[in-house]
């Protein structure tokens, strides 16, 4: 074959050609062939993972401060009564 060939198509074999063919995904389940998917690809992909700053734990309520104030504000007035009376 020449590389200046202007017919490359004749060096090839026309029985070459015929041997040659695709299998469809059905007929290979049904010879008992597994077929891959892509799905089988492993390695890593970000969008799969969690963010690192995200728990799967759902989110606390936020605390009412006012509440909270109010709980302080009371246990000092009962520890303040508390040395009055002793």
């Amino acid at each position: 074959m020449n590389s200046r060939d202007t017919n490359p198509q004749d060096s090839i074999s026309t029985d070459a050609l015929e041997e040659l063919s695709l299998e469809d995904t059905l007929s290979q389940k049904m010879r008992g062939v597994a077929v891959r998917t892509r799905t089988a690809v492993t390695g890593y992909n970000p969008y799969n993972a969690d963010p690192k700053g995200k728990s799967k734990q759902p989110a606390r309520k936020p605390t009412d401060l006012r509440k909270l104030s109010e709980w302080i504000r009371l246990h000092r007035e009962i520890k303040e009564l508390k040395k009055q009376g002793s």
